[in-house]
């Protein structure tokens, strides 16, 4: 080592973010629910998708990282695995959602039959600037979704839980104004 060489330059360390603490699950009220679950399964892997709907619906709609975690230590799963499977499918969500969903689909049918218009008339009434969040009111996250699997009935939306084909702006806003 020289003692005339300048001391090497310390290297940026991203910080570590703060350890997340599992939430307990299943929670008492679900835990029938997820047993039955898992005796549909050969493993708790394959089980993971369903647990993740019940724990979705028991989180008011989204997934925290606590709950994911309680979900990962539940099923013996990698919170690495949990979270990749959270973030990969669109029907989960890992921030805070409205109360409505809104999914409008951009596949290539539902595109050239109107879904452009559906998307604007459906952020524009949420209150949005663009898909993924939520109104200022709480009331809609609004989504693009890659298929409804209405092709033929294009252009479609589907609204908390329920699809809708053949929708035009003015229907849409319709179905959203029956929303509380």
């Amino acid at each position: 080592m020289n003692p005339r060489a300048p001391a090497a330059e310390p290297k940026d360390v991203a910080p570590r973010a703060p350890a997340v603490v599992p939430a307990s699950f299943p929670p008492a009220e679900l835990k029938a629910t997820c047993e039955k679950i898992l005796a549909r399964y050969p493993t708790k892997m394959a089980a993971l998708l369903p647990i993740l709907h019940e724990a979705q619906a028991f989180g008011g709609g989204w997934v925290s990282p606590e709950l994911e975690a309680g979900v990962a230590a539940y099923l013996d799963l990698s919170p690495a695995h949990v979270h990749g499977v959270l973030t990969f499918y669109s029907m989960y969500n890992t921030k805070p959602a409205g109360r409505h969903e809104l999914w409008v689909c951009r596949t290539l049918s539902c595109w050239r039959r109107g879904a452009p218009e559906l998307r604007a008339k459906a952020l524009d009434k949420a209150g949005c600037t663009r898909t993924g969040e939520v109104g200022e009111d709480g009331r809609f996250l609004v989504k693009d979704m890659e298929c409804l699997g209405l092709c033929e009935q294009a252009p479609a939306i589907w609204l908390d839980g329920v699809a809708h084909a053949n929708v035009t702006p003015e229907g849409l806003e319709q179905l959203m104004d029956g929303c509380e």
